[in-house]
Formats: C-alpha cells, structure tokens, sequence
C-alpha cells in the first residue's frame, strides 16, 4: 500500500466554509460571504466529492466564495500549516514503512488499496474516509506514534466491510486489537492493549485467547503474552485453532461471528 499525501486549496476552503470554524476571522468571513452569496455558498457543499475524484483538474461552477477564502490572509497561515503538516507526514510514513509492512502482511494479511491522503491543517482535528481510497485528514502529528496508528485504523476500517449491524462491534474490536493494541504495541516498544474504546474492552478480553491464536502464538508461550498485556485466562480451557494463523483478517473477524455464541458472553 502506498500513500500519496496531497494539500488541496479548494478541498481546504471547503473545510472552512462547511466545518468548524477554527479562527474567530474565518467565522466572520463565512458568515459575510452567506449573507452576500446565500446560493453560490449552498452550491459548494456539493463540491467535496468532485474535488476528491479530480483534485488536480477542479475548477468550481462559481468560484466566487472560494476565491473570497484565498484572499484572506488566515487562509494563506492555514495552507502554510497543511504543506508543513504534509512533509511531516510523508517523513513519518517513509521512516515508519518497516512497522507498517509488518502490520499489513502480518497481521491484517490483505492487500490494501493505494491511498490520496488530502492534508488540511490540523485545528479541523478530523480523519474522515471520503471513498475507497481517499482520506480527509487534519490531525495533530507530534505524537509519531498516534498519528500512525489513527491514520492506518482508518484505512483498515473503511476497507474492511461487515453487512451486519449486529456484528459491528466485533469489527471494530479486532480492529482495535489490530491497530490499536497490536500495532501500537510493537511502535512503542510496549502493550498498549488497555488502549481503545471502554465499551469494546469487554469483548476484546473475550476474543483475546483466539487472537493470539490468529498472531501464531504458541500456546506454551501464551503465558508471556498474557503477562505482557495483563489480560488473564486460563489457557488450557482453550482448545488451540490452528487454522486461524492461515487467515487474513477479514476471515478471522468472520470466525468470530460464526462462533460468537460461544465465545462472547453478554453477562
């Protein structure tokens, strides 16, 4: 999987017009430019998708609001920020490839699709999946770490698709174990497997023993894990899958359904 980390002017200025405001001028700014171009602005909010799908060749019906944004000096501070917060990216992405590599071939075990990573400055605080292989971000990246690790779970999340409402939470507390727990572990040089959504940590403690199962642990090293993670059961009240460690993720996540009725327990 590859990553092209990309600053967009109009994908920038929609953000502004359409999402939170993040400076007290750009707020005035949008509210002047609605009262003056109520239809050209309203025109706009269609415009995110089309930007996205041809970034490179996008000229606006009107562009009359956006070229209302590009003036204002705040506009030229918060592009200043997004390339700054590009190049470190690409920076984190190319000196983190090692970490990376491992968490796709051997944990997520698919073939992940090639990404547009549109960067807009980090006050928007957002990471949003605009398509199959298209990403909003505006995150803070001082933490190498955490950045990494919100950015891979949202390309892992958009790509792995569950139908059923149902099973929702088992998707995405593998993919916590995954991402959150397993790949942040191995970036840290430490468990981070109390890490994640409170609601999920539950099911995640049910579905442990099988996922270590998953990551090729053997049983007579699943102690050492368990002591690593702090996330005790008695291990030989588990017969031992050997067919999980010859699975990708989406299977195991599959597994788990089929056998939840014995696996997760509600009380």
């Amino acid at each position: 999987m590859n990553i092209k980390f990309i600053v967009n002017d109009y994908l920038i200025a929609w953000n502004l017009l359409f999402t939170k405001s993040i400076t007290q001028e750009l707020c005035n700014t949008k509210q002047k430019l609605w009262n003056t171009y109520k239809k050209e602005y309203n025109n706009s909010y269609n415009d995110k998708k089309i930007i996205i799908d041809d970034y490179k060749n996008f000229i606006p019906n009107n562009d009359i609001v956006y070229n209302a944004l590009f003036e204002k000096e705040d506009f030229k501070i918060i592009k200043k920020e997004a390339e700054k917060l590009r190049m470190n990216s690409m920076k984190l992405w190319d000196k983190n490839i090692k970490e990376i590599d491992n968490l796709l071939h051997n944990i997520i075990r698919l073939n992940i699709n090639d990404y547009n990573c549109f960067i807009i400055n980090k006050e928007f605080n957002i990471i949003d999946a605009v398509n199959k292989d298209s990403l909003i971000v505006g995150l803070d990246n001082k933490n190498i770490n955490k950045f990494l690790v919100d950015l891979l779970y949202k390309i892992i999340e958009n790509e792995v698709e569950i139908e059923e409402e149902d099973n929702l939470n088992i998707k995405k507390a593998i993919l916590e174990m995954a991402i959150k727990n397993e790949f942040a572990t191995i970036l840290n040089n430490r468990s981070c497997y109390k890490d994640g959504t409170e609601s999920l940590a539950r099911i995640k403690r049910q579905i442990y023993p099988y996922w270590l199962m998953y990551l090729g642990v053997p049983k007579e090293d699943m102690i050492k894990y368990i002591m690593r993670d702090k996330i005790a059961f008695e291990v030989n009240n588990f017969a031992y899958e050997k067919e999980l460690i010859n699975i990708n993720i989406e299977e195991f996540i599959e597994f788990i359904i089929r056998n939840k009725r014995y696996i997760i327990r509600t009380s």
